[in-house]
């Protein structure tokens, strides 16, 4: 009865369902996990203007294809080092492993998709 109750509420409250759409890329919670099955994770990212794009603040990826699914203007800070992108929707740019800060420089909102591939 006490298993039942604690279950009830657990799932009454949500959080069920929010931890089930972090995913396992998606440490931080700021993207929305639209895919996760035994090939692939796909997680989808919402930048709006001067707010971080894929990740709260300084953050780490394993190796993913992004696709923009808007038009962006990126700050990427790096190992110290910044560079300003401009990234065209419908860009599909590979990364390696790597740890990174990505401000979004544009007036727009920002949206991207990081697709992980699984073994």
């Amino acid at each position: 009865m006490k298993t039942t109750l604690s279950l009830c509420i657990f799932l009454f409250l949500g959080l069920g369902p929010t931890l089930a759409q972090m995913g396992t890329h998606n440490v931080d919670g700021s993207g929305s996990l639209l895919l996760d099955n035994e090939k692939v994770e796909v997680i989808k990212y919402v930048g709006t203007p001067q707010g971080d794009v894929c990740g709260i603040g300084q953050h780490h990826h394993q190796a993913h294809l992004t696709v923009a699914l808007t038009d962006a203007t990126v700050l990427l800070v790096e190992n110290g080092k910044e560079q300003l992108a401009e990234i065209p929707a419908g860009a599909a740019l590979w990364f390696g492993a790597g740890t990174h800060a990505v401000i979004n420089r544009g007036q727009a909102d920002t949206e991207f998709l990081l697709i992980y591939l699984k073994d």
